[in-house]
């Protein structure tokens, strides 16, 4: 029981309203952070492709155009090297600008140096370890002419024209192999950069789509999660809307329908304490009305106990003289015998009332109930066998004790007998049952008798209420009275087919009488 109360427990502390609240802002709070995450690396990484094409595509660029352009100055001085007046300040030119080449490649490989290889993107480092190794391979190629250019040079300073021209020729070739080769490089940077680009386009607009996706489901979420906040918090508004009707005097019973929550548990609290104080209220009214008849009855019957005392005294009388009459006075003596009858009745009507008017304080001692309907029935047997009604008791062992008033709850179980015995005219079957239950004992009478509407049901324990002809509806009215005072609970159900059952529910002694 001990573990069964503390999963109930952690399972209604799991669905607390605050924790629910909290799980729906975390879910706004999760759409929002990845909004922002993704957005955040959107901007860094278009942040880190611009650095890329700033610091690393367009300095490479710069320093291969710087590189090439020094090859064509080379290649426009050969071209005219042969027809020049002064072939040795052309020589000049050339000389200079073959010195400058390898500065220019070396201008490359630090371009790659600062520009690509630095950078976490594989591509880039890829690229750059491409570009300094045909620069390597184009400034090789290009070194390797030197021999061309001292054999030009020597026909040249020689007078040597066609040999010079033949020279000038391949030179040319060279140098214009090398300049396409540096294009080529050119081209290739260019079309990383477009590349770059272009996936930095592709990128920002999915960026904007999924930015714009990413808002709607926040949206989306948010709105969600209000509506969820609206629905676990709606139960409170009930709960105060049926708190006014109560206020406004509003006490029937409402059925509860609400979560396992702090909202859940207090709608269901504050319906039991409705319940709680209607039945109070109908106790309260129910006393009341009990005080009122007991009042009137205690004085109808006062008035009226002298005239019947009187009546049965006189009775006697005539029936001691009718006694020594012939028996042609039999015909009077058996009219004296129903004035009798009607006298006892009404003797015992009053003091039926009397005992509900009396209220005789109860003295509460620990007793084994199961032994008093033992008692009982075993008193009663004889009498309701001869009425053919078989008898049963069936007691539990281990009962635990009860406080009670042993005349006053024999009274109660007599009445509840007596009941059933009415109910089977005919003969029946009952069955009293003692058993342990809630902390307490139960008490099950059980007849076979046609059964009680469940209409009148509802009413079998209210003073006075009876539908039988001559009932007086104040048995069962006395019998919860004294129920009540053991701090027990008494109610009728219906047996299947047919049949009616009491059950008597008497708190055990170490949890008090009530």
């Amino acid at each position: 029981m001990a573990g069964k109360g503390t999963a109930e427990l952690r399972r209604r502390r799991g669905r607390t309203v605050a924790r629910r609240i909290l799980v729906a802002f975390a879910a706004v709070l999760l759409a929002f952070s990845i909004t922002m995450a993704w957005s955040v690396f959107a901007q860094r990484r278009a942040a880190q492709e611009a650095l890329l094409l700033r610091t690393g595509y367009v300095p490479l660029l710069l320093s291969l155009g710087t590189a090439l352009e020094t090859q064509n100055l080379v290649s426009a001085q050969l071209n005219h090297i042969t027809d020049a007046k002064n072939p040795a300040d052309v020589r000049g030119w050339i000389e200079t600008q073959r010195r400058l080449r390898p500065l220019a490649f070396a201008g490359v490989r630090s371009a790659v140096d600062r520009g690509l290889r630095p950078r976490k993107d594989a591509r880039a480092q890829q690229l750059g370890d491409d570009i300094v190794a045909e620069v390597g391979a184009i400034e090789a190629f290009l070194g390797a002419d030197g021999g061309r250019w001292q054999a030009l040079f020597a026909a040249l300073q020689q007078g040597a024209r066609e040999a010079a021209e033949e020279e000038r020729a391949r030179l040319i070739e060279i140098e214009v192999e090398g300049a396409r080769r540096l294009r080529e490089l050119g081209r290739h940077v260019e079309r990383a950069m477009d590349e770059l680009a272009l996936e930095a386009a592709t990128r920002e607009r999915r960026a904007i789509e999924l930015l714009l996706l990413l808002g709607a489901l926040s949206l989306g979420v948010g709105v969600g999660t209000a509506f969820y906040v609206g629905r676990v918090l709606g139960p409170l508004g009930r709960v105060t809307e049926r708190a006014r009707a109560v206020a406004g005097g509003d006490l029937r019973p409402m059925a509860v329908e609400a979560g396992d929550d702090e909202i859940g548990e207090l709608a269901r609290t504050f319906e039991t304490m409705v319940e709680a104080i209607g039945r109070a209220r109908s106790d309260l009214v129910a006393a009341e009305r009990m005080a009122a008849v007991g009042r009137m009855a205690a004085h109808v019957t006062h008035e009226i106990r002298n005239p019947i005392s009187a009546l049965g005294l006189n009775v006697e009388l005539l029936e001691e003289e009718l006694a020594m009459l012939p028996k042609e006075a039999e015909e009077a003596r058996q009219l004296l015998r129903a004035i009798r009858g009607e006298v006892d009745r009404l003797a015992g009507l009053s003091e039926q009332y009397l005992s509900l008017a009396r209220r005789p304080t109860r003295q509460l001692e620990p007793g084994d109930v199961g032994a008093l309907c033992e008692g009982l029935l075993s008193f009663l047997r004889p009498e309701l066998e001869r009425g053919g009604i078989g008898c049963r008791v069936q007691v539990d062992k281990g009962l635990p004790e009860v406080k009670l008033d042993e005349a006053q709850l024999r009274q109660a179980l007599l009445n509840l007998v007596r009941n059933a015995q009415e109910a089977m005219a005919g003969g029946g079957d009952l069955t009293v049952q003692v058993v342990a239950a809630q902390g307490g004992v139960e008490v099950l009478v059980d007849d076979s008798g046609p059964g009680i509407p469940e209409e009148v049901r509802t009413s079998i324990f209210a003073p006075f209420f009876t539908t039988k002809k001559q009932g007086t509806g104040l048995g069962l009215a006395v019998t919860r009275e004294i129920v009540d005072a053991h701090g027990g609970r008494i109610s009728c159900e219906a047996l299947r087919p047919q049949g009616t059952r009491f059950r008597i529910w008497l708190p055990a002694a170490d949890h008090g009488a009530g």
